[in-house]
């Protein structure tokens, strides 16, 4: 086991500053890998041109660093699946902007040689318009029942994104958050069983998966993810009361998540995947870089701990 190594990345906008800064700064700070889903007070990166592609490429790789995940902004993270139908989902503007955005993603990570591009999973009813109607039920089924018309519509929708990353050579890497229906293991495993794809992947997010129940996210949860794995979106949390969504952020390792076994399963398994570190709480100096830098120094000391076990 003593040659397999973690590799550390970063989701860029934790940082808050222009792009070049942050990517000079993820460097002074231990990336070798950068996930981004803009560039701040710059184009969107959906309506990049394929020069603007390749200098964006190129600033990334002066760094030193490499693209391990591309996202043109949040595709389907807003959209409420109830608000779809099955029938002329594809018509629907939100989803056809979307799912155009995520296309043009596509072309620019196998322009750029990037191996996965990012998406979300569609919000759950009300999420954003009607206070989270859903949550009680959610946290009490550990991740929320999914009508059977819903399940429908999911696979259909990425049935359709899969059927483009086979095209383009890349795979989709589905991201986890309480918010949208792969909140948990589970959910995002029946999703992935049913599309079918080899192409369906996911960001392992498991303080969120957490947030919502799944006590088990570092032994059962990661089985239940392993097969799909391209990186985890490593943050952390404590529960203070699931049923109510009474939780706070707290440092990398501070929380709930049992993070020293997710490393061991990681290493054990010898699990190609990204760890990419963000933040979400706020340290006394309200500094974003200063809560960087606390979860990067946390994660290697996890790291290390794990690594002294040999």
């Amino acid at each position: 086991m003593t040659d397999y190594r973690f590799k550390l990345g970063m989701y860029l906008p934790e940082l808050r500053l222009p792009f070049d800064e942050a990517l000079a700064k993820a460097k002074e700070i231990g990336a070798e890998y950068v996930w981004f889903n803009s560039l701040p007070d710059e184009p969107p990166i959906a309506e990049m041109s394929d020069a603007e592609v390749d200098r964006m490429g190129d600033r990334v790789a002066r760094h030193g660093l490499k693209i391990f995940l591309l996202s043109a902004g949040n595709p389907f993270k807003q959209i409420h699946l109830t608000d779809l139908s099955l029938e002329t989902m594809p018509e629907h503007p939100d989803f056809r902007k979307d799912f155009d955005d995520l296309v043009r993603a596509m072309q620019i990570a196998a322009q750029l040689g990037v191996d996965a591009v990012n998406a979300f999973t569609f919000a759950w009813p009300g999420e954003y318009t009607a206070g989270k109607p859903t949550w009680p039920m959610r946290w009490m089924t550990r991740g929320g029942v999914i009508a059977d018309i819903d399940m429908e519509k999911w696979v259909k929708a990425f049935s359709m994104v899969a059927e483009q990353a086979e095209r383009y050579g890349v795979d989709v890497a589905l991201s986890m958050m309480p918010w949208n229906y792969t909140n948990t293991t589970g959910n995002f495993r029946r999703l992935a069983e049913q599309v079918g794809s080899q192409r369906i992947k996911v960001m392992w997010g498991p303080a969120d998966n957490m947030n919502c129940g799944e006590y088990d996210v570092a032994t059962a949860g990661f089985q239940n993810i392993r097969p799909y794995l391209h990186g985890l979106h490593l943050k952390d949390l404590h529960v203070i009361d699931g049923l109510h969504l009474n939780f706070e952020y707290r440092p990398l390792g501070e929380g709930d998540v049992d993070y020293l076994t997710v490393l061991r399963n990681l290493r054990d398994h010898r699990c190609d995947a990204v760890l990419s570190v963000a933040t979400h709480f706020v340290p006394p100096s309200g500094s974003s870089e200063e809560a960087m830098r606390i979860n990067y120094a946390n994660l290697r000391a996890l790291i290390r701990k794990v690594e002294a076990e040999g």
